[in-house]
């Protein structure tokens, strides 16, 4: 706005000296000459300058403004991560409460299989309480669960007992539930790798 009146008063002054020189030519009966069709030209310069100032200084502006609103409200409330608390904690490292705060989240969705997965990582790799975490798993998987979420935490409970346990027949047992019940899928030949890392493991340590 601080160029579009200074603009916009030269342009109109530089047209009222247009339209005086030629209403006085009128008056006179002289014929238009070359230097009014430059000052026609220079106004209308003037004129456009101005309203391309006025363009990107008020109506863009007001145009991107009601765009935006139409996806997004600053009146509306942006909805908080169920684990933004438990992230918070662990920035900060307090794994225990992290912990919690993830075990509330559970208790607000029982199928918030991230905030299990998360718990047990915790416990694994920094509390040092894999047999915490493979309590949770274990009585999570109680409940029902869809194949994919059940080989998931499966999968999950495979690594607490084989990496942070030791436990091998445990873990094996896991891997051939998951195979035997998701045949061709994805899950199934996750597990069957597992599997393959177990023996060869175990062979080696032989």
């Amino acid at each position: 706005m601080r160029f579009f009146r200074p603009l916009l008063g030269l342009a109109l002054a530089w047209l009222t000296v247009v339209i005086f020189l030629e209403a006085r030519a009128e008056m006179k009966n002289e014929p238009s000459d070359g230097g009014k069709i430059v000052l026609y030209f220079g106004g209308v310069v003037l004129a456009g300058g101005a309203a391309a100032v006025l363009l990107v200084t008020v109506l863009l502006p007001v145009v991107g403004d009601a765009v935006g609103g139409v996806f997004f409200s600053p009146n509306e409330k942006m909805e908080k991560s169920p684990h933004a608390d438990a992230l918070v904690a662990i920035a900060r490292g307090e794994y225990e409460a992290a912990v919690q705060e993830y075990l509330k989240a559970f208790g607000n969705d029982p199928h918030d299989t991230m905030a299990l997965s998360e718990i047990v990582r915790l416990e694994c790799e920094h509390l040092d309480n894999p047999a915490a975490a493979a309590d949770i798993l274990e009585q999570a998987l109680e409940r029902e669960w869809t194949p994919e979420d059940a080989a998931f935490l499966t999968s999950r409970l495979v690594d607490v007992y084989w990496k942070h346990q030791r436990k091998a027949r445990e873990a094996r047992a896991l891997l051939m539930q998951i195979i035997e019940a998701m045949p061709g899928t994805k899950h199934s030949a996750n597990a069957q790798h597992k599997l393959q890392e177990i023996e060869r493991q175990l062979a080696m340590e032989d």
